[in-house]
């Protein structure tokens, strides 16, 4: 997964969508960090953690192709 790409979101809140596009990723010397979302139609980000990427995450797709 890298910035710019679309994301399949799970066991979010419905107003999360079901879609998003990652704007950025942070991550810290020590593992952990935030994985920024544009997410809903919201204007604003919203993030998740790093290392719970996995449980809100189901498939990332490369727009890089």
């Amino acid at each position: 997964m890298k910035v710019g790409d679309l994301v399949t979101l799970k066991n979010l809140h419905p107003e999360w969508g079901s879609m998003a596009l990652v704007i950025k990723i942070h991550i810290t010397k020590w593992g952990t960090g935030q994985i920024y979302l544009i997410a809903g139609g919201s204007p604003t980000p919203q993030s998740i953690p790093w290392v719970g990427r996995d449980q809100y995450i189901a498939e990332a797709s490369s727009e890089s192709r």
